[in-house]
């Protein structure tokens, strides 16, 4: 009941952002989240509460302003999310060729700045995406709400073999392909529909030859997994749940917006680029 209860209070709260206090509505609650992402983020390496919190409020100042000094079409927006989109693709490189993410002391630093970077580049590129229509931000949302629900109906009913069994037990590969199988089916479909034209599937298929297509929509899905199991692998060493207990039932902000941190960086560069 707590999570359904919690998951209804995010919806509304969503829905408010995008009608009632339309157009800042939904950039201000991204802020929000971004900032309590950060913050908790700085909270699993163990940084002291107050600037825990200090980190994440100037972090927050710092996207607002860079999203109202820089266009979208200049070449800041598109340094920061490739900056963002190679991380994730080198730490998605480690973990298919170690089977982990790189450990060791002297990263932490870098892990502390990608604690800012990697989900300020998410905010920003929402942003971006929120502004090119609600159908193109929802269909980049819908991506990886898919592949997580149908990975784990998937996993549940067929999962034998292991993702990543030192990092998260409960991810199959089973589980994976069946997201990937989902996803597919979704881009297939919104990109055949009126309704959904204006979708990302639908500019990707507008540009792009279908098997080309599908390449970009299972690598994405791949960086989805990739977020999800960096973020299981930053709580099993700070020896934690859950990010924190700010969502009753579904554990931090963190751990509702892993997936997202490095798809829609990625997602909205590739839109730009192709």
């Amino acid at each position: 009941m707590q999570r359904v209860l919690t998951a209804l209070v995010l919806l509304l709260l969503l829905g408010a952002s995008l009608t009632l206090f339309a157009p800042w509505g939904f950039p201000l609650l991204t802020l929000i989240f971004v900032a309590l992402g950060i913050f908790e983020w700085m909270k699993l390496f163990s940084i002291a509460l107050l600037l825990s919190g200090a980190i994440a409020l100037v972090a927050a100042a710092a996207i607002a302003a860079f999203a109202l000094e820089f266009p979208e079409e200049g070449t800041a927006y598109t340094v920061v999310l490739a900056l963002s989109s190679l991380i994730w693709l080198g730490l998605g490189l480690a973990l298919v060729v170690t089977g982990d993410f790189p450990q060791g002391a002297w990263l932490r630093p870098l892990y502390l700045i990608g604690g800012v970077l990697l989900p300020g580049a998410c905010g920003i590129a929402l942003f971006a995406a929120y502004r090119s229509g609600l159908v193109y931000m929802v269909s980049i949302l819908a991506l990886v709400w898919v592949a997580d629900i149908a990975a784990y109906f998937c996993g549940r009913r067929f999962g034998r073999r292991k993702l990543a069994p030192s990092i998260s037990p409960g991810k199959t590969i089973e589980g994976a392909l069946g997201g990937a199988l989902a996803v597919l089916l979704l881009a297939f479909v919104a990109s055949q529909l009126a309704l959904t034209e204006d979708s990302f599937f639908a500019h990707l298929s507008h540009r792009l030859a279908l098997p080309v297509c599908a390449l970009v929509v299972l690598l994405l899905v791949a960086m989805s997994i990739t977020g999800d199991l960096f973020e299981s692998s930053l709580k099993r060493r700070a020896g934690v749940k859950d990010s924190s207990h700010l969502l009753p039932g579904h554990g931090g902000i963190l751990d509702r917006i892993d997936a997202l941190l490095p798809v829609i960086p990625l997602a909205v560069l590739l839109g730009r680029v192709l």
